[in-house]
């Protein structure tokens, strides 16, 4: 769908900017997403997705409500180090023939790691890319550079939960800070 000759992609916002929004009334915000959600698409068409989670378990956060942290020893999580690439795509190729128009990758890190996970993580998001699917990825922090070479592999979107705001912060997690989350944005 191509946007309005008045609209405007920006990829500057200032950390001012994102708190002012994270700060607004939740029905004021809720309403200025579906208004400008419906500029843009069919308000009763549904995007399809699929979620993988391609290294489960034994994540180094304390985060009090999730699973796949290795502090909560009463979870019984199966751990599972990085899929291979060729078992993620098969997965991506059944979402796909599901109705699945997004894969949705997640792996269960602190901070994306470097080097051979990092660039088979880069080859997963190029494959699902070329299933004709959007590919997304949660995969914690990231460090300088990595961002843009998941949009160089053709990423559509990366999901990275800030968890609750600065104020309650240290009642969800400590094992790092809401600054340290707000960089990755």
């Amino acid at each position: 769908m191509n946007a309005p000759a008045d609209f405007t992609l920006r990829h500057d916002w200032t950390l001012e900017e994102i708190v002012a929004i994270h700060d607004a009334p939740l029905l004021e915000l809720i309403a200025r997403a579906s208004a400008l959600h419906s500029r843009f698409f069919d308000p009763n068409d549904v995007q399809k997705a699929a979620l993988l989670s391609i290294k489960t378990g034994g994540c180094p956060e304390n985060c009090s409500y999730c699973s796949q942290s290795a502090h909560h020893r009463e979870v019984r999580l199966d751990r599972v180090e990085l899929m291979q690439v060729d078992e993620v795509l098969s997965a991506a190729k059944r979402a796909r023939e599901a109705g699945a128009d997004r894969f949705c990758m997640g792996a269960a890190w602190r901070q994306a790691p470097k080097g051979e996970r990092f660039e088979s993580v880069l080859d997963m998001v190029r494959g699902v890319r070329a299933l004709g699917m959007e590919a997304c990825v949660t995969l914690g922090m990231l460090d300088d550079g990595q961002a843009e070479r998941l949009v160089e592999a053709g990423l559509t979107a990366y999901n990275h939960n800030l968890d609750t705001g600065p104020e309650f912060y240290g009642e969800i997690v400590t094992t790092r800070t809401y600054e340290d989350r707000l960089q990755t944005l």
